[in-house]
């Protein structure tokens, strides 16, 4: 019978003498325990003792010093590997009381071998901490992209305007900063000689930007024009003026205060409104009056409140569609062309 790893015999203690009878079915073995006495016991329930595995068969333990490797090379767990099989006998002849118990079948690491150990992350700006794995290179790209302010909005801030802005062609984006007339652009009021905050040309992008108390004459649009998530703080003599021919589509925002028109039509044009919402008007969209102006006009969804016309036209070349879910709140009129009005 061989010891662990097949390299010692195992031997029973040399303190006693075994004799076993092998005529004996399944009944005890007599031990010889010198001449005192002899008595029957289990086999099977002796304890005995394993050879350690540093002994000889002569029973005399050479000197440990011989276990220890001469070489200084290691392995790949970063242990020589002769010293890890000595230590790995060691920990097998002990008896299973003695033995650590984790779990493990490797004595020598109370880790696994290339084991990658986590690393702790801190979110900026949070107290909290999230363990990831190092090697997990999606996950860390992750953590980093949530958790990293944009810093590019500039929601809050408030930009005086001396003269208007033109956007031409492109896109501009106000990342949610508020744009006011100055005094030199006009007051707010209904005078018709007030300038423009903003005036967009072919195919111009508008985005993200609040107009504020002061909107002036609001934005011209020569050559078509898209905005998108555009607001209104207090419209003044117009919101927006379509000047020149062109496509106009308008998607979010919101409008509030106007004395008369928000969206004013002055040339032929493809208009397309989504999503807006408006509280306070006398005409949400109107044609210029008296003027023969090709206009076709969609209103897709929306919230409109307080106010007399959802659209108003003297052209006989314009048209309106209403889509979409369209909630009117204290409004008289769906349309109004010349002097028929189509009531809610």
């Amino acid at each position: 019978m061989y010891g662990v790893d097949g390299q010692k015999p195992i031997d029973f203690d040399r303190t006693s003498r075994f004799d076993v009878e092998s005529d004996c079915h399944g009944s005890g073995n007599k031990i010889d325990m010198g001449s005192h006495r002899t008595q029957n016991t289990d086999f099977t329930t002796s304890r005995i003792r394993k050879v350690s595995p540093f002994e000889d068969l002569s029973g005399n333990p050479p000197m440990l010093t011989s276990y220890v490797p001469t070489s200084r090379g290691t392995s790949e767990s970063g242990m020589d590997s002769d010293f890890k099989d000595v230590l790995r006998k060691l920990i097998n002849w002990q008896p299973d009381s003695e033995k650590p118990d984790n779990g493990m079948t490797d004595p020598v690491t109370p880790f696994k071998v290339n084991e990658t150990p986590e690393i702790e992350t801190v979110s900026p700006g949070s107290s909290d901490t999230k363990k990831v794995d190092p090697s997990d290179e999606k996950q860390t790209t992750v953590l980093q992209t949530t958790t990293e302010k944009s810093g590019l909005s500039k929601e809050g801030d408030i930009i005086v305007v001396n003269e208007p802005i033109v956007v031409d062609g492109g896109v501009f984006d106000g990342k949610g900063a508020t744009y006011t007339a100055s005094s030199k652009l006009g007051d707010g009021g209904q005078s018709e000689t007030q300038s423009p905050v903003f005036i967009l040309k072919n195919g111009a992008t508008l985005r993200n930007v609040d107009l504020g108390e002061n909107g002036a004459d609001g934005i011209h649009v020569y050559g078509g024009a898209t905005l998108e998530n555009v607001n209104w703080q207090n419209v003044g003599e117009d919101a927006l003026t379509v000047k020149s021919a062109g496509d106009v589509t308008i998607i979010g925002g919101s409008a509030k205060g106007a004395t008369d028109k928000i969206f004013q039509i002055n040339a032929d044009t493809t208009f397309y409104l989504k999503d807006f919402v408006a509280d306070g008007f006398t005409t949400l969209v109107r044609t210029n009056g008296g003027k023969q102006i090709d206009a076709d006009v969609t209103i897709d969804g929306g919230s409109f409140s307080n106010g007399s016309n959802v659209f108003r036209t003297d052209s006989s070349l314009a048209s309106v569609k209403f889509l979409s879910d369209i909630t009117l709140d204290n409004v008289k009129n769906w349309t109004r062309v010349g002097d028929n009005q189509s009531g809610v």
